[in-house]
């Protein structure tokens, strides 16, 4: 009895016997690293990955020039095409010869590719979609804008696709039979040594190892599968092997170029979008996958073992560099002896009682400002990281206070200490007045130094990371008598050197006159040392009071304290200590993992450097303990003290509601709920410091807060706010990158209840 067939079943199996679905189970079952790459793709562009430290706005809101237009969407448009093709090549080398009827068809690598393509459609309509999403919402482009960001986003992919299989086109379409013996000739003369790369012709059956019936043309048709058995199977390998060699050609050309592209590192132009460069990390790494596969088949993964191998060998015995440097001091003097004993011959009593009275001149020269009659309020000022929303957050707060001062605030500021972004923006802010003071601007208020601050800096660090740090680094720059390698140190340097006009470009010796005569306030900077836990204290001026406790102090004879930190000034002074580029000081301030490294310093062993905020990201710490080094001289000579703590998070938030976790979330939540409650922690520590402060001083303290709490932009319509993803997206994310919508909020932020509260009170304690 036959059964009637069933037309919707037929249709099923015709669809999944298709060569387009076989390839997405192929792919699942062997290519699972290449299909991780595109769900980190996808997880970033839907903002599911990375969104805390700002990773989907370079694809969603990518900068080039200081633009988000076609330009910059045709960059990252270019890359996604080159990524796009790596996948195709690297998936046809290791598996078409699973379906041998590629043989019989006439183009058989650019048919391999439109079948293969489910995934890079998926990606670029998914993309598209959220571009279009984010601009329209959060960016507040018009829709002729959007249209040019999403032409140039699809014109850059194709324009990297057609270019690369015009190639393909022209040097693949040479299957004719008669054409084999040719083919076998140049394979033949080929120099190179490849292992295992032709099958054993005769001993190999070539069968298809899935069960496919039809496939898409390159019409964009539907036709069933050739026939492939008639044809000569030694004639198809080299088809295929002509073919593998072409794409591998195509490969280590987009390798070399990508690399190449270092070489022109410091022209703008060459500084691309921080996305593009990340794709161009993972094109990198599937055309190696590809390559290695290709010349070294199964021996590819002992190979990469040894090369490993080699390559840590070379670091053991530094053939290669695999450190980075800060720029101005000598790393070819004998490196300083970094020991206990070293340690405790620097921080002695004579040497704190020296530094004390030097400060104190100074704390003297300072009161002299003011009436005799009157005396002033001491202010510190304290200031959180958070990389560039920090800085930009700590600069926008100190021009508004100080113009609403009438520049006491300024005046009245005696030190400034903070980690990362924020002491980033406090130092631009100190150098505006000092340049204002010497007559060579007008006001240290003008938007424009915020807007400069604000400018990307991600772009040229990632570019650098991608083409030069990840392989040798081979370019060096000139200074003084010393050479240093471009990294992504010296590119992060550099673009902020850019976008604040040079004006911090100076070494730390340089601030020493302008704050021994009390002109701008002192400027302590304290990252970590890795080593040992300690902070180096960066100044210009002696300051080994802040690395331990005076020997006379009545309280320090009842137990032995550990040094609390290493003085840079005295401890790298056979170095030329005095000559470190101030930005190199304040970068180590601001060491941010895979982005600005942290860095070597020339001791024996190295001291290693992270950044200020890993021990106190709100600089609190430092400021409390000169506070207390010098609570004799405030209590008599000042009115009071005043703490002004600049935050780039909420204090006081919410409890978080957990959902319930996966097992997973149970096994990493220790360290988790560690890393995310890390700044709590040191609130609870700051908090308790203040407390203890209050107790010891003789005068006044008070405690001036202004806290980072965007709502969403005041400019988006009231549509946008309800399809907003949640009533906080406008605040800044964890980067060096920052989108307008970001940086408008921040902006907008001073003006808030709680901070106008704050400038309130600033201004009443400063008018007593």
């Amino acid at each position: 009895m036959n059964l009637p067939k069933n037309p919707f079943g037929e249709w099923i199996q015709k669809v999944y016997h298709s060569f387009a679905v076989q390839l997405i189970f192929n792919n699942v079952k062997k290519n699972q690293i290449l299909l991780f790459i595109w769900i980190i793709l996808l997880g970033f562009i839907t903002r599911n990955f990375g969104d805390i430290i700002g990773i989907p706005y370079l694809f969603l809101d990518p900068e080039y020039l200081s633009a988000t237009n076609f330009k910059s969407f045709f960059i990252i448009g270019v890359s996604l095409g080159i990524f796009i093709t790596s996948y195709h090549i690297t998936i046809y080398i290791l598996d078409s010869y699973k379906f041998p009827f590629l043989g019989a068809t006439p183009k058989p690598f650019s048919t391999f590719c439109l079948n293969n393509s489910t995934m890079p459609l998926l990606f670029t309509v998914v993309y598209i979609a959220c571009v279009v999403q984010f601009q329209f919402n959060y960016s507040l482009k018009s829709s002729w804008d959007i249209v040019c960001q999403v032409s140039g986003l699809i014109s850059g992919q194709l324009f990297t696709i057609v270019i690369l299989f015009l190639y393909f086109s022209r040097t693949n379409k040479d299957i004719f039979k008669e054409l084999a013996l040719s083919v076998n000739k140049t394979l033949k003369r080929s120099t190179i040594n490849r292992v295992n790369v032709l099958k054993d012709f005769h001993s190999k059956k070539i069968k298809n190892k899935y069960h496919i019936t039809s496939f898409i043309t390159l019409n964009f048709k539907v036709a069933k599968t050739p026939t492939h058995e008639h044809l000569d199977r030694s004639m198809m390998m080299l088809i295929f092997d002509q073919n593998h060699l072409n794409a591998v050609i195509v490969e280590i050309f987009l390798i070399t170029l990508i690399i190449s592209l270092g070489l022109f590192r410091d022209n703008p132009i060459f500084q691309i979008p921080a996305a593009a460069s990340g794709i161009l990390f993972f094109s990198i790494i599937v055309m190696f996958t590809g390559a290695f596969s290709y010349w070294l088949r199964g021996w590819a993964i002992s190979t990469l073992i040894l090369i490993l191998i080699v390559f840590n060998v070379l670091l053991k015995e530094k053939l290669i560099q695999s450190t980075y440097q800060v720029f101005g001091i000598n790393y070819s003097k004998k490196n300083a002896v970094y020991n206990m004993d070293r340690l405790k011959a620097l921080s002695n009593q004579q040497t704190y009682n020296e530094d004390k009275m030097q400060t104190i001149t100074i704390l003297n020269k300072w009161r002299s400002q003011f009436p005799d009659s009157a005396k002033p309020k001491i202010i510190f000022i304290c200031s959180s990281g958070g990389g560039q929303r920090a800085a930009v957050w700590t600069l926008r707060t100190l021009q508004y206070a100080d113009s609403m001062t009438n520049g006491a605030m300024f005046k009245q500021t005696r030190l400034m200490t903070g980690a990362s972004g924020g002491i980033i923006g406090a130092s631009y802010f100190r150098e505006l007045c000092l340049l204002k003071a010497q007559g060579k601007i007008k006001s240290p208020h003008e938007f424009q130094y915020l807007s400069d601050i604000s400018e990307d800096v991600l772009n040229p660090i990632v570019f650098s990371m991608v083409v030069n740090d990840l392989f040798f680094r081979f370019q060096k720059f000139t200074d003084g008598n010393h050479e240093y390698y471009k990294d992504r140190g010296y590119a992060f340097e550099q673009k902020l050197h850019e976008n604040t006009n040079y004006v911090l470009y100076k070494r730390i010796s340089d601030y020493k006159k302008p704050e021994e005569e009390a002109q701008i306030p002192m400027l302590i900077l304290s990252p970590t040392i890795i080593n040992d836990g300690r902070k180096l204290y960066i100044s210009p001026l002696n300051i080994s009071y802040m690395t331990t406790a005076s020997t006379t102090s009545t309280s320090s004879t009842n137990f032995r304290q550990k040094l609390k930190g290493i003085e840079f000034k005295k401890f790298f002074e056979e170095q030329d200590a005095n000559d470190l580029h101030f930005m190199s000081a304040l970068r180590m301030s601001a060491t941010f993992p895979y982005i600005t490294p942290n860095v070597d310093l020339p001791s024996e062993p190295a001291m290693e450097i992270m950044d200020a905020g890993l021990s106190d990201n709100f600089g609190v710490k430092d400021a409390t303990s000169f506070l207390y080094v010098f609570k004799d001289w405030i209590s008599a000579n000042t009115s009071g003290v005043i703490f002004i703590n600049i935050r780039d998070s909420e204090k006081n938030q919410e409890v978080e509601i957990q959902a319930p976790g996966s097992v997973f979330q149970k096994i990493i939540s220790p360290i988790g709920g560690l890393y995310n409650n890390w700044s709590d922690y040191q609130d609870f520590n700051n908090d308790n410091l203040i407390e203890y402060a209050s107790s010891w001083l003789n005068c006044p303290l008070e405690v001036v807060e202004f806290e980072y709490i965007p709502v969403m932009n005041k400019f988006l319509s009231t549509e946008n706010k309800q399809s907003a993803k949640d009533p906080k997206s406008g605040r800044a994310a964890l980067s060096w990158h920052l989108t307008l919508q970001e940086k408008e909020s921040i902006y907008n932020t001073i003006m808030e209840p709680n901070n106008q509260s704050s400038i309130k009170r600033l201004q009443f304690l400063l008018s007593q």
